[in-house]
């Protein structure tokens, strides 16, 4: 029994840990990655748990175990991109991971048993809020948005909805006592993972004009450096020891092509923070060379 409760336990902990969990941002939510990774995790290991129960028991688990083997390959994914710091698409492959897991215990055990609604209710509730909220916040950031089709925005608004009618039914659920806990959690998890990919379409669409600009001004940046480097080797050719300027010119080049790799997976303020480093490098340089220049 003592695997079971684990079980119950987990489908509610996954839903209310996402739901309470703070809104992304735009650089990805690094606590949240971290937490749907870890609850994946003790997810895979109860799957596990009841693959080899079941196989003891003389029942088939090829299922179970090739729905194991792809959520390992999902968690596997996440945990790359979290090394990167890509923290939504580790979010979003640590979910699939779960759902993947959850389905490997429902083929190789009973039926996830209820849980006590004393203990569950508060949680889930506070839970649905929570979700609503989260929901305000990207109605709220769309409504704002100026750069995204009129097609997306209705998918991203008809995404929304979806995952409040859920929300509605879950609530209703847990208040008349229809159905179990267990039930509600299952909508609540298909409203969470409805409002996630709404949330990454409006940051997708909301990113190309971003990731546009960003490679302009980098453009911009490298034609200067190109330009600084070539006044650079005017002034060696006249006697000038300009060495040490040279290294740092490369380490402004450097800071440019950092800021790209930043920018393309999403971390704009890093990508801005190095561009703001290289633009003062290039003024140093500039300042020496003033200095330096002979008649």
């Amino acid at each position: 029994m003592l695997v079971e409760r684990k079980v119950a336990a987990l489908l509610i902990m996954a839903v209310v840990l996402a739901a309470c969990a703070p809104p992304v941002t735009a650089g990805g939510d690094q606590t949240k990655a971290k937490m749907f990774i870890q609850v994946a995790e003790k997810a895979r290991e109860i799957a596990l748990e009841f693959i080899e129960r079941a196989k003891a028991a003389g029942k088939d688990v090829s299922l179970a175990a090739s729905l194991v083997e792809e959520g390992s390959n999902l968690l596997d994914r996440a945990r790359a991109a979290y090394e990167r710091g890509d923290y939504d698409s580790a979010a979003a492959d640590a979910k699939s991971a779960q759902e993947k897991f959850r389905e490997a215990l429902k083929a190789s055990g009973p039926e996830t048993p209820s849980i006590e609604e004393q203990e569950a209710k508060p949680r889930l509730l506070e839970a649905i809020e929570r979700a609503r909220e989260r929901i305000g916040r990207v109605r709220e950031a769309l409504s704002s948005s100026t750069e995204i089709s009129e097609s997306l925005r209705r998918q991203i608004d008809s995404k929304l909805s979806q995952a409040e009618g859920l929300l509605s039914e879950a609530e209703s659920i847990l208040r008349t006592d229809v159905k179990s806990a267990s039930e509600a959690a299952q909508r609540m998890a298909q409203a969470e993972k409805l409002i996630s990919e709404a949330f990454v379409a409006l940051k997708q669409a909301s990113h190309g004009p971003n990731m546009h600009r960003i490679e302009a001004f980098l453009n911009n940046l490298e034609r200067e450096i190109s330009k600084l480097g070539g006044e650079l080797e005017k002034l060696a050719k006249r006697g000038v020891n300009v060495d040490d300027l040279k290294v740092l010119l490369t380490n402004a080049e450097s800071l440019v092509e950092s800021a790209r790799g930043k920018a393309s997976n999403g971390d704009l303020s890093g990508s801005l923070s190095d561009i703001q480093q290289a633009r003062e490098i290039m003024q140093q340089v500039r300042t020496e060379m003033a200095k330096r220049h002979k008649p």
